[in-house]
């Protein structure tokens, strides 16, 4: 029984602990994806004004990297956050 309370309130505290910091994460996995909104609308204007053919292919791969990323931290969660933010 003791064992039980002992584990149950280390438990406790530690989840105390633990707390702010998953608190935090999705502050921060919603910045990540802004800036990488960011990005990414930065490189589609850059090509929409055109440029020599070896800048066009650096700005689409620079801007495919980042929508590589957008897509792997499944930023589209956040779509209407981003969209507030873009504003």
């Amino acid at each position: 029984m003791l064992r039980m309370f002992l584990f149950v309130s280390i438990l406790l505290q530690l989840l105390l602990l633990v707390q702010p910091s998953m608190a935090s994460r999705p502050a921060k996995a919603l910045e990540r994806c802004f800036y990488l909104s960011e990005k990414i609308e930065h490189y589609t204007q850059l090509r929409r004004r055109g440029g020599s053919a070896m800048q066009m292919a650096s700005w689409r791969k620079s801007r495919s990297r980042y929508e590589d990323e957008f897509r792997t931290l499944r930023c589209s969660k956040f779509s209407h956050q981003l969209r507030r933010k873009n504003r």
